[in-house]
């Protein structure tokens, strides 16, 4: 049995019921049920010789909307396995629970898993995820701020999430700027601290990710002066527990919960509003955060490509070189490309 993911999960874990999934009320959280209608006919034939209907997967997801778009399209109703859900604050405690196969599988930036490598994690990459708009964070100053770039960060207190993408946007930008990180005060903050340091004056400036970015600017009177290209491309990964990896079974409910996610998401890029609803009712953010951040996280699956290897390599190694990474990664040794076919299901570009 796995240990429990109260440790690690910021709201604890949270069982969600696939007969709910087609409901609107996507944060509804039960267990059993009619969860998996295993015994049905072609439960092993979509996946070959495997069966299905003992699988449960347990999927770690953030205040990212993955929940409320797989419960809006109703993309699991049909599923022949189980989906546990459980919440966490960000990406590293993430690859920190799939490292430890308490979770089998998530959707986390492009740093935490260079810092889950760097710390030995037994977790793997199974496919990118990028983001339509190539940007997924942003520098963050109060209105009216002299903050324009990074090259004004110097001597000032910036609160960013350790080793999250936005620790790893930060470093570059300060790069592309010649700016030595020691020079700016560096306040490490989970992202609901980080945004109480933010509202109260406490730090000159924050570095987050979408949907904190559009609460920021909604709720404390932000502004975005920065985000994006060069300094970052919007790229995340689906990563997955190691040990879940090597049971056959459980790597073809991964194939199959990959191609369903990839149709939501088409969806949801066609339907902000929809998804925005959704996303609200779940998370608990407000309905303007989430209308206004929905545009800007639409998403698809691809292919780690050359790419995306190299913009990861590149941000590996100047983390590295900063002492950020307590040893150098080789970034293809944590990607498994034997999981996410991308022609599998459509993509929208």
């Amino acid at each position: 049995a796995r240990r429990a993911l109260a440790p690690l999960a910021a709201a604890g874990a949270l069982t969600f019921s696939l007969a709910a999934c087609g409901d609107d009320d996507t944060s509804s959280a039960t267990s059993g049920g009619d969860a998996a209608k295993s015994e049905s006919a072609g439960t092993t034939a979509a996946a070959g010789d495997v069966d299905l209907s003992k699988v449960t997967l347990l999927v770690g997801v953030q205040k990212d909307g993955i929940r409320a778009v797989l419960g809006k399209t109703g993309a699991l109703d049909d599923v022949p396995y189980k989906v546990e859900f459980s919440t966490f604050q960000f990406g590293p405690p993430l690859v920190e629970a799939a490292g430890a196969d308490k979770i089998d599988l998530a959707w986390v930036g492009n740093t935490p898993p260079l810092f889950g490598a760097a710390a030995g994690s037994d977790f793997k990459i199974i496919a990118a995820v990028r983001e339509y708009d190539n940007q997924e964070n942003s520098l963050v100053v109060p209105k009216g701020s002299p903050i324009k770039d990074f090259k004004d960060l110097v001597g000032k207190k910036v609160a960013v999430p350790k080793g999250s993408s936005a620790n790893g946007y930060l470093f570059s930008g300060l790069k592309r700027q010649g700016i030595d990180p020691k020079k700016v005060e560096l306040v490490y903050l989970p992202p609901a601290d980080g945004l109480a340091a933010f509202s109260s004056g406490r730090v000159d400036a924050w570095v987050v990710w979408d949907p904190f970015v559009q609460q920021a600017e909604l709720t404390a009177d932000g502004v975005a002066v920065q985000g994006g290209e060069p300094d970052e491309h919007g790229i995340g990964f689906q990563i997955a527990s190691s040990k879940a990896l090597e049971d056959p079974a459980k790597r073809a409910a991964f194939k199959d919960y990959l191609g369903r996610l990839q149709k939501a998401w088409a969806w949801a890029k066609e339907n902000p509003d929809g998804w925005a609803e959704a996303w609200s009712k779940d998370s608990g953010l407000p309905i303007e955060v989430t209308k206004k951040a929905a545009p800007a996280k639409a998403s698809r699956l691809t292919a780690i490509d050359d790419e995306v290897i190299g913009y990861e390599q590149t941000l590996a190694d100047l983390l590295a070189d900063e002492g950020v990474l307590p040893k150098p990664v080789d970034f293809k040794s944590i990607v498994d490309e034997g999981v996410f076919d991308p022609n599998a299901a459509p993509t929208q570009e």
